[in-house]
C-alpha cells in the first residue's frame, strides 16, 4: 500500500544516478538505463499534397519584406513590455488526487510502469504517447502524489496531464506550448527567426493576440526559457537588411571580375576578406552597400533582385532567412537559408558567422568581424552549386546588420 490519507511532509533534495536534482521527501529517482528512443516514421503519402506556394502564404511578408528608408538607422530603439513574454503549456491538466504516498520503491522500470504502479491503487489508468521511455530506480519514496509524480515525469524527462472526469493520466516527451511575446512586430520577428535558428520550425502564430504556438519536449522547453531571459537580461536585436541577386556575367566572360571593386572603390573601402568552403566574404564600409554594388555589377553583367528582405537575431542567438520567402516559390533560390549568428561586443563592434544553406545542406560559412555601420557581402559563389538549371550565373548575397535595443517599459 503507496497510499494514505494525505497529510503535508517537508521535502528534501535528492540527485538521480544521472546527476540531476529532484525533489523528494525521502527516497530518491534514479534514471537507469535508456530505453531506445522511438523513430518516427518518414514514409508519407507524396500524393496529394498542398502545393509549395500554398505552403509558403506567410503573414510575416508585409513586414519582414518591405525594406525602406525608414529601417535604415543603424540603431534603433523600441520600447517593450517584459512581462508580456510567458510561455505556458497549451493543455492544462487536472489537479491529482490529494494522496500522501509512502515506502514508494521501484527498480529497473519503465516510466509508464512506474506510473502504473503508483496510480493503481487510485484506479487511475495511464495512456503513455510517445514511448518507450527510460527506466528508472528509486527506494523509499515518500510525498504528495502529485509531487512524486512529477519527480517521476522530471527524471524521465516527461510530462504528465491528468484528466479527473474520465480518471487518467497522459505521459508524453512533447507537449503543446503557447508562447505570448509583447505586441510589437519587430519583437515578434526576432523571436521567430531566432527560434527557427535553433532548429525550430513547425511555429504557428496568432498575430493578433500575438502568440507562438508548438510543440516540443523538454529541450525544446529549455531553448525557450533561455530566450525569454535573455530578453530580460541583454535586451539587444541585430537585424539584417538582405538582398540576394542573381548575376550573369556579360557577353563570353565567365565571371565577374571583383579585382574592378577594388581599383573603383579603393582597397581602403574593404576592411576585411574572408575565404570560405565556397565564395568570399567581404567587410565592407557604408560606401560599399546595397546601391553602389548593384551599379557595379550592372556594368559587368545582367542582374536580377531574386529576393530582398531582413531578419532579426537575438544577440548570440542564430536566425534565419529562408530566401523564398521574399521572392517568387517557383525559382531556385527559393531553397536557399541565410543563417547568421552575431556576438555584440562593446559600443559597435561585432563577430558574426554567417553560414549559407540549400536543401542539399550547407553551402558555405563565414565567420566575419565588422563594426556597426560596415556591410558584408558573399561573393563568388556558383549558383550552379545549388541549382544545374544555373550554370554560368553566380550568387551574390549583401547583408546589412543594424542594432535594435529595447528598452523596458514599466506601468
Amino acid at each position: 500500500m503507496f497510499f494514505r490519507q494525505f497529510k503535508k511532509c517537508a521535502l528534501i533534495a535528492a540527485v538521480t544516478a544521472a546527476g540531476v536534482a529532484v525533489a523528494a521527501c525521502q527516497g530518491d529517482i534514479r534514471a537507469g538505463r535508456p530505453m531506445v528512443q522511438t523513430v518516427r516514421p518518414t514514409s508519407l503519402p507524396t500524393e496529394p499534397k498542398t502545393t509549395r506556394s500554398a505552403e509558403m502564404v506567410s503573414l510575416e511578408s508585409p513586414f519582414r519584406c518591405d525594406v525602406q528608408d525608414t529601417h535604415q538607422n543603424v540603431v534603433t530603439v523600441i520600447p517593450f513590455q517584459q512581462e508580456a513574454f510567458k510561455l505556458e503549456r497549451a493543455d492544462k491538466s487536472d489537479a491529482l488526487p490529494r494522496y500522501e504516498v509512502t515506502g514508494f520503491s521501484f527498480d529497473g522500470q519503465t516510466a509508464e510502469r512506474v506510473f502504473h504502479k503508483l496510480l493503481n491503487e487510485a484506479k487511475i489508468k495511464i495512456v503513455a504517447e510517445g514511448g518507450p521511455f527510460p527506466e528508472l530506480a528509486a527506494e523509499n519514496i515518500t510525498g504528495e502524489l502529485s509531487e512524486v509524480t512529477g519527480m517521476i515525469a522530471d527524471a524521465a524527462d516527461l510530462y504528465y496531464r491528468y484528466i479527473d472526469a474520465q480518471k487518467v493520466l497522459i505521459v508524453s516527451r512533447e507537449v503543446n506550448w503557447n508562447l505570448s511575446v509583447p505586441a510589437r512586430r519587430e519583437i515578434m520577428i526576432a523571436v521567430l527567426d531566432s527560434l527557427r535558428g535553433a532548429g525550430m520550425h513547425d511555429l504557428v502564430v496568432n498575430w493578433e493576440e500575438n502568440i507562438i504556438s508548438f510543440k516540443g519536449d523538454k529541450s525544446v522547453e529549455a531553448k525557450v526559457r533561455k530566450l525569454i531571459e535573455l530578453f530580460d537580461t541583454e535586451p539587444k536585436l541585430i537585424a539584417f537588411d538582405v538582398q540576394v541577386l542573381r548575376v550573369k556575367p556579360f557577353g563570353t566572360t565567365k565571371e565577374i571580375e571583383w579585382q574592378d571593386l577594388v581599383g573603383l572603390f579603393g582597397a581602403d573601402r574593404i576592411k576585411f576578406m574572408l575565404k570560405g568552403v565556397l565564395g568570399r566574404a567581404l567587410v565592407t564600409d557604408h560606401d560599399i552597400n546595397a546601391k553602389s554594388l548593384r551599379n557595379f555589377l550592372n556594368a559587368r553583367g545582367s542582374v536580377t533582385l531574386v529576393s530582398e528582405g531582413m531578419f532579426i537575431a537575438a544577440n548570440k542567438w542564430r536566425a534565419r532567412f529562408d530566401v523564398g520567402r521574399c521572392g517568387y516559390m517557383s525559382m531556385p533560390e527559393a531553397q536557399l537559408s541565410v543563417m547568421a549568428q552575431t556576438d555584440l561586443y562593446g559600443e559597435r563592434r561585432m563577430n558574426t558567422a554567417v553560414t549559407l544553406d540549400s536543401d542539399q545542406g550547407e553551402i558555405t560559412a563565414f565567420t566575419a568581424k565588422s563594426k556597426l555601420g560596415d556591410n558584408i557581402v558573399l561573393i563568388g559563389i556558383p549558383s550552379a552549386s545549388f541549382s544545374d538549371s544555373l550554370n554560368g550565373y553566380e550568387t551574390v548575397i549583401i547583408l546589412t546588420p543594424r542594432i535594435i535595443r529595447l528598452v523596458k517599459e514599466f506601468n
